[in-house]
């Protein structure tokens, strides 16, 4: 009877057990990915679905953002009138426009200084970090889940700035990623999964 109870309970949790070693399989290859081709490769291969996509920073935060005021990479400073590298993009968009979280993390840091302003910083799994900056407003806290998609502040003109924009960054570790490539990823991914799926 106890050898039956035993298995029955094994039966009940393999489901889990895989789960678990799908996650832990998955963040231990996006540990080393330091790029959106190095993680769509990876999405490609493990078939990734939309919720495990999600736990990472795959969305714009900001919707329709139709224009790119500064980009990633070394840059004029309008205010410090030098070539200096701009670690993440400026979306301009009025004050007060919703910023969402682009992807599933956890909020680590929150606060102001006086070149980001208000900003919050988001921890998301395989230790990459989204940061959003030069708030009006924030409504999340340190310590904070949050989820895709789910608003977490406004954006505003804070700190160094010339106007009402957001500045958004990814980072790997020390490493800053070019948010370009990833606003539009789980869109692409996804894409691609259907057809692939319809010509099946």
């Amino acid at each position: 009877m106890r050898y039956i109870l035993l298995i029955s309970t094994i039966l009940l949790h393999i489901p889990i057990f895989a789960q678990l070693n799908r996650k832990s399989e998955i963040e231990k290859l996006t540990e080393k990915v330091h790029s959106i081709k190095e993680f769509k490769q990876i999405a490609d291969s493990l078939q990734m679905s939309v919720n495990e996509l999600c736990d990472y920073p795959i969305i714009y935060p900001v919707k329709k953002p139709l224009r790119i005021s500064s980009g990633f990479g070394i840059r004029y400073h309008p205010i410090y009138k030098r070539r200096i590298f701009h670690t993440g993009i400026d979306i301009p968009k009025a004050k007060g426009t919703p910023v969402y979280a682009s992807g599933n993390g956890i909020v680590i840091r929150k606060g102001y200084c006086s070149g980001y302003g208000n900003y919050i910083e988001i921890e998301h799994t395989g230790g990459f970090h989204s940061l959003y900056a030069h708030l009006s407003k924030t409504i999340v806290n340190v310590g904070d889940s949050v989820s895709i998609t789910q608003q977490i502040a406004c954006v505003g003109n804070t700190g160094i700035s010339t106007g009402s924009h957001l500045h958004y960054e990814i980072r790997k570790g020390r490493h800053y990623l070019n948010p370009i490539g990833w606003g539009y990823c789980l869109i692409e991914i996804w894409s691609k999964q259907i057809i692939n799926e319809k010509t099946a």
